[in-house]
């Protein structure tokens, strides 16, 4: 009996070592997430990132005459595209003076709300495609980021381009408001010059931001329309300009 629980152990000692070490065998998934981003606008907008009217009051329009006696009449009536891709003002009348340029200057004209997956942030690039038909005339722009101009291709946190921070809160008192050059560039408040005070032309940056931590983030400018002195009579006069948003 003694020799056969021998055998026996000898028996389960060798079947156990022959039993093979259990494998890890593992399946690794990989992926990338692209970046994104998306844009619409809103026009003549608010502290909420809504607009107002697109045919803007003239009690909107800061009227820069610069001692002409040019005038912004009310807003015409083809504004069109809050929320869209695709936005449109609409100034309506602007009576020239004979021998200053005249601007019609709109606070928050335009935002663009974007949304990105990018923690590095978007950059957002300016352009215009189609000139004005009238010789001289010109679409000035200020970006807003903290409620306040900055100079344009400014790089700013998005925590200034929420939707309370994109609105510029000047004083829109029209005798504060100056521009003896007779181009945007020459804009001043309080006579002082304007940050990123400038006209929209060959493609630019607007501003630029370093983080997506706001949002959608709001890339606010006020807009204005500058005739030249003893601009010529024109019907339907327009100028379009191009955003484009590019991922960090």
């Amino acid at each position: 009996m003694k020799k056969l629980l021998t055998l026996a152990a000898i028996a389960i000692s060798i079947a156990a070592s022959a039993l093979p070490a259990a494998a890890a065998n593992t399946v690794t998934i990989k992926w990338n997430v692209t970046a994104i981003a998306s844009l619409t606008f809103q026009g003549n907008y608010t502290n909420t990132g809504t607009s107002g009217s697109l045919n803007p009051a003239a009690a909107s329009l800061i009227p820069i005459l610069n001692g002409g006696s040019g005038a912004c009449g009310a807003g015409g009536s083809n504004g069109a595209g809050a929320g869209t891709n695709a936005l449109t003002l609409d100034f309506g009348q602007i009576t020239p003076d004979a021998a200053q340029a005249t601007i019609c200057m709109l606070l928050n004209g335009a935002e663009a709300v974007v949304n990105t997956n990018d923690t590095n942030g978007v950059t957002l690039s300016v352009q215009q495609t189609t000139a004005p038909a009238q010789a001289g005339a010109a679409i000035c722009y200020v970006p807003i980021s903290g409620n306040a101009p900055v100079a344009g291709g400014s790089s700013v946190s998005t925590s200034t381009l929420s939707a309370a921070k994109a609105q510029d809160t000047t004083d829109t008192t029209p005798a504060s408001w100056t521009d003896a050059t007779g181009a945007c560039s020459g804009l001043k408040y309080s006579g002082s010059p304007i940050a990123g005070a400038a006209a929209f032309g060959a493609s630019t940056t607007l501003l630029k931001s370093t983080d997506n931590t706001t949002n959608p983030a709001y890339f606010g400018a006020d807009l204005g329309v500058l005739v030249p002195a003893n601009a010529s009579k024109t019907a339907g006069d327009s100028a379009v300009i191009t955003y484009t948003v590019a991922t960090n």
